[in-house]
């Protein structure tokens, strides 16, 4: 499965990043493909590219506040989560992820 996650707390930083390493460690554990974006602080470092966005078989958004751009995720599949959610029990948010593919196709 390829992923695109998108991690936003109010700041960036901590949440938004525990998450994004949480859920790659699952996800690459389970042999899954992950492109990350992390938001917050109205700060995007690092951004998904056009091509994670269109390689993406499923789109992970863990965050605290509103995501900027979420429109890029037209049709595909999207798993709204709360960062906590994905800090304390990321196998489950890949496990909601993976049934989220299953059956949307």
């Amino acid at each position: 499965m390829r992923i695109a996650l998108v991690t936003a707390c109010l700041a960036g930083v901590a949440h938004s990043k525990m998450a994004s390493m949480a859920l790659k460690k699952e996800a690459l554990k389970r042999g899954h493909e992950i492109a990350i974006e992390e938001q917050g602080g109205h700060k995007v470092p690092v951004k998904l590219s056009p091509e994670d966005i269109a390689r993406a078989e499923v789109v992970i958004i863990a965050k605290m506040v509103n995501i900027s751009g979420k429109n890029r995720f037209e049709n595909k599949p999207i798993l709204d989560v709360s960062v906590n959610k994905a800090v304390i029990n990321p196998a489950l948010i890949i496990d909601q992820a993976e049934a989220l593919l299953s059956s949307s196709s």
